[in-house]
């Protein structure tokens, strides 16, 4: 009997030590050559975020992102929102709940392109179908830009065709502007045209947030909030972040964010210019139709 006993502990204890259910973890998936996500990044180094229920999952291009959250192997996305409308406009379930990354993106060219109307008959690579794609459309067609686009999958690709002087210009984003600026200029910020507007959106996959993992999302989101608040620029370690992480100089890192903004919710004013923008994918074969809001967005805070 105490033998019986002795055992029947044993497996107990056993079950306890080695039996434990791990959490339950959310995938969020990034742009790592982006600073599209650096309050996540940023906050699971600082704990402000729970890195042992918040995982990310690195991806080198929009294109990359997009394919992941339709294939659900990840359930968050900070991305691009030209993807999040080509996705709901072909009946996925992929949904903005935030606005988050705003003014990172703009025109890199040859030196010498001095102004627009140098572009003219030009090469200027660009990812298809991309938030940078759209909005390069929108700033030829206003400055009367007739160039020749060459569309590529990674920006890595886009950096190489301005190395061997195949592109005369490229459309990216901070950090690779800041970074490449030494050899190449900046000829518009598109901020210059749309102040604040949103580039990077957080998005969800909603078929994968069934039960107790949307309830895990919201705390995700109160905590991505929070750190958002909680950033400081002017912290010593914040510093050593970004040169670690990016490998930007203190002059490139002050240029950064200085053409960088982080800024959650769903403002009518965000979602008009993300409208406008979906009218020139549609225009462009990008969007199969043009979704109502309901399908673009998810308001969690609504009631």
């Amino acid at each position: 009997m105490i033998r019986k006993f002795v055992l029947l502990l044993g497996v107990a204890l056993l079950c306890g030590f080695g039996c434990t259910r791990k959490p339950e973890t959310l995938t969020i998936g990034i742009i790592k050559p982006s600073i599209d996500h650096l309050p996540l990044s940023y906050g699971l180094g600082k704990g402000w975020i729970d890195k042992a229920r918040f995982v990310t999952v690195p991806f080198s291009s929009g294109w990359e992102l997009q394919e992941a959250m339709v294939g659900g192997r990840i359930d968050v996305g900070i991305i691009p929102f030209s993807y999040v409308w080509n996705l709901a406009g072909s009946g996925f379930p992929v949904k903005t709940v935030s606005f988050f990354e705003r003014e990172t993106d703009g025109v890199l060219v040859q030196k010498e392109i001095l102004t627009s109307s140098d572009l003219n008959g030009k090469k200027v690579g660009m990812l298809k179908g991309s938030t940078l794609d759209v909005l390069w459309q929108d700033y030829a067609a206003s400055e009367g830009i007739v160039a020749n686009p060459v569309y590529f999958r990674t920006p890595n690709e886009m950096i190489a065709g301005m190395q061997n002087g195949e592109l005369s210009a490229a459309v990216l984003y901070v950090p690779l502007l800041n970074k490449l600026e030494k050899d190449y200029s900046v000829l518009h910020w598109f901020s210059e045209k749309h102040p604040l507007h949103p580039c990077c959106d957080l998005a969800v996959n909603t078929s994968r947030l069934s039960g107790h993992k949307e309830k895990l999302f919201r705390q995700f989101y109160f905590q991505l909030s929070s750190a958002v608040e909680k950033m400081d620029y002017s912290a010593e370690d914040f510093t050593s972040f970004m040169q670690d992480n990016y490998g930007l100089s203190g002059a490139e890192l002050k240029d950064a964010l200085l053409h960088t903004r982080f800024e959650m919710g769903l403002s009518e004013s965000g979602k008009a210019f993300q409208r406008k923008m979906a009218i020139i994918s549609l225009s462009s074969g990008y969007l199969e139709k043009m979704p109502d809001d309901n399908d673009v967005y998810w308001d969690i805070n609504a009631r």
